[in-house]
């Protein structure tokens, strides 16, 4: 049975940290992961997003 491949088109979100240039990716499987410099952090499965930090740390980047 063939394996199916992954869709390398569809577009991820990801959230960079404006101090430390650090992106981490919206799916931790719900674990919460912060950037180098601890400005950010991001907890995320299926279900929800959450992202911790003043609104002016992070932009939302689509790839």
């Amino acid at each position: 049975m063939p394996k199916e491949i992954a869709n390398k088109t569809k577009k991820e979100t990801y959230y960079k940290c404006t101090h430390c240039g650090d992106e981490i990716f919206w799916n931790t499987h719900k674990k919460f992961t912060y950037c180098k410099c601890k400005k950010i952090w991001v907890d995320g499965c299926e279900d929800y997003v959450r992202v911790g930090g003043n609104e002016g740390d992070y932009k939302v980047l689509t790839k």
